[in-house]
């Protein structure tokens, strides 16, 4: 299955992707090449996971691929991002949001337990 999986981010992010046999394409600064680009949507990738720094670059790019059934594009926190509070991680930001709001419209209401009401 992970070999179905693409992930872009930088490579603090994806490192441990790569490790579960994910295919990797490292960033910098959030900032993929076009060829590098392609070569993703090339291989006809399952999933793609990208990281938020990654979907602020690309937001519209990543949003009109994400209206097809294949491949399905996700974003995930970015690790130099992550906002931890006793010693646990915080749902915020972007990543959060697009997972909150998938599972809304999946199940009908939020179930995040974060007590936000839409």
């Amino acid at each position: 299955m992970a070999r179905n999986i693409a992930v872009i981010g930088n490579c603090d992010s994806v490192e441990y992707f790569r490790i579960l046999g994910c295919e990797v394409y490292e960033t910098e600064g959030g900032e993929l090449t076009d060829e590098k680009y392609r070569e993703v949507l090339g291989k006809e990738f399952r999933i793609i996971l990208v990281t938020e720094e990654v979907f602020h670059r690309y937001r519209e790019i990543i949003q009109k691929r994400s209206q097809r059934t294949f491949p399905v594009i996700s974003v995930i926190p970015d690790i130099h991002g992550a906002k931890w509070v006793d010693g646990k991680p915080q749902p915020e930001g972007v990543a959060f949001a697009e997972l909150r709001d998938a599972v809304i419209k999946a199940v009908g209401q939020d179930i995040s337990g974060t007590g936000d009401k839409d």
